[in-house]
């Protein structure tokens, strides 16, 4: 797809506008998936038509998350998706090893105190972990692998942006619409594209001055 540059360019970013209708889409050298990385931060951009939807399939992605411990210290972890064995969980930093946690019933908490003394981390019959011993009201972190699938909205421009959800990092490898990708080795752009809403109601999509077309 050629890019046409003709307006000016936003100064000290090198983007300048590409007249595109909105139902085009922005590739980068030809390639319908590829990323940037800025201020440490590396986002992968997805072509597509205006309006649309691509879904893109992340596997196993780690997230670290803050709970608050319950009145008794405790806290409740239930098996997160695709991740039944709770694989490289961390809880406040601290390796949990599953397979290794003993399997008991998860008892009332009254005034402060468990009903049945629980002196060790477990895990109940519905697979869930529990963590004992933390100090009531405390905040927590929480870091477990799961499953996560991701809905890209394709914008005005045609084109999706794809970003580590908060806590986390974008996977080495994921999927979109079926076809797997390696971060690794998506071309790299140097900068994205950015699309903006003009006073008229048209949006108009700005590359960076280094693109060249494919």
């Amino acid at each position: 797809m050629k890019v046409l540059k003709n307006i000016a360019c936003f100064l000290g970013v090198g983007v300048c506008a590409s007249s595109l209708s909105p139902a085009e889409a922005i590739q980068y050298k030809g390639a319908s998936v590829y990323k940037a990385t800025e201020n440490n931060v590396t986002t992968v951009y997805l072509d597509g038509t205006a309006g649309s939807r691509v879904a893109v399939d992340l596997g196993q992605v780690s997230r670290t998350i803050s709970r608050v411990a319950g009145a008794c210290g405790q806290i409740t972890i239930s098996k997160p998706k695709g991740n039944n064995s709770f694989t490289d969980l961390k809880v406040d930093g601290t390796a949990i090893d599953y397979s290794a946690l003993p399997t008991q019933t998860l008892p009332a908490c009254k005034n402060g105190t468990l009903a049945e003394a629980r002196s060790a981390n477990f895990k109940t019959a519905h697979g869930q972990v529990v963590i004992v011993g933390k100090s009531p009201g405390a905040s927590v972190s929480i870091t477990v692998p799961a499953e996560a699938t991701r809905n890209i909205a394709i914008n005005n421009c045609g084109f999706g942006v794809l970003k580590a959800s908060t806590g986390s990092t974008l996977p080495t490898s994921f999927k979109v619409n079926g076809t797997s990708y390696t971060l690794s080795s998506v071309v790299d752009a140097g900068h994205g594209p950015v699309c903006r809403r003009g006073a008229s109601g048209t949006y108009s999509a700005y590359t960076p001055t280094n693109w060249s077309s494919p």
